[in-house]
C-alpha cells in the first residue's frame, strides 16, 4: 500500500487499511468538542443592538451623576466631566450645531472622551458601586465611549490629554 491513495469514504468504519484502523463514527463523535455540535446563535440585528444601547442611557446618566458626586472620584476627574457636560449644554462649540449631522458629531466625541476618561481612571469599585445596570452592559459603555475615543485623529488626542 506505500505510494498507493486510499479514499476513506470507501473504507468501513473499524476496517484496517495497511495496518491502521480506520475510527468508527461513534470514535469520531467522542472527540468532537459540544461547540462543534451546538447551533450557532443568531446574530443581533442593528435595531436590536441600538435598543440595547438606548436602555443603558438612563443607567450611565445615574453613573455618571453619581461618580460626580462622590468623594472617592478626585476632584480633577471630576471636573473634566463637568467641562465636557457645559460644552455639550452650551451653545458654543468649535462646529456650529447648524451644521447638520457635524454640529451634533463634536459634542458626541467630546462626551465619549470624558466618558472614557472618567470610567478609566475612577476606582472599579466606586463605578460598581454606582452601576445600576448588567456587567455586560457596562462593557458595552466601556466600549462605546473608547470606540468614540478611537474616532479622533492623535494629533488631537495629544493636545487633549492631561500632561
Amino acid at each position: 500500500m506505500d505510494g498507493e491513495v486510499v479514499d476513506m469514504r470507501s473504507v468501513d468504519a473499524g476496517h484496517s487499511i495497511g495496518g491502521n484502523r480506520a475510527p468508527a463514527d461513534s470514535e469520531i463523535a467522542a472527540v468532537m468538542h459540544p461547540l462543534d455540535t451546538a447551533d450557532p446563535e443568531p446574530m443581533r440585528t442593528k435595531s436590536e443592538i441600538l435598543q440595547e444601547g438606548l436602555m443603558l442611557v438612563p443607567n450611565l446618566a445615574k453613573l455618571l451623576f453619581r461618580l460626580l458626586r462622590d468623594k472617592r472620584v478626585p476632584g480633577s476627574r471630576r471636573l473634566v466631566m463637568g467641562v465636557a457636560g457645559a460644552y455639550v449644554a452650551l451653545p458654543i462649540d468649535l462646529i456650529p450645531d447648524a451644521i447638520p449631522v457635524l454640529g451634533t458629531v463634536d459634542d458626541l466625541l467630546v462626551l465619549a472622551c470624558a466618558v472614557d476618561y472618567l470610567l478609566r481612571v475612577s476606582p472599579t469599585e466606586v463605578v460598581d458601586d454606582h452601576w445600576d445596570g448588567s456587567e455586560e452592559g457596562l462593557e458595552l459603555v466601556r466600549g462605546v465611549a473608547a470606540w468614540g475615543v478611537e474616532l479622533i485623529p492623535n494629533r488631537l488626542l495629544r493636545l487633549m490629554s492631561p500632561r
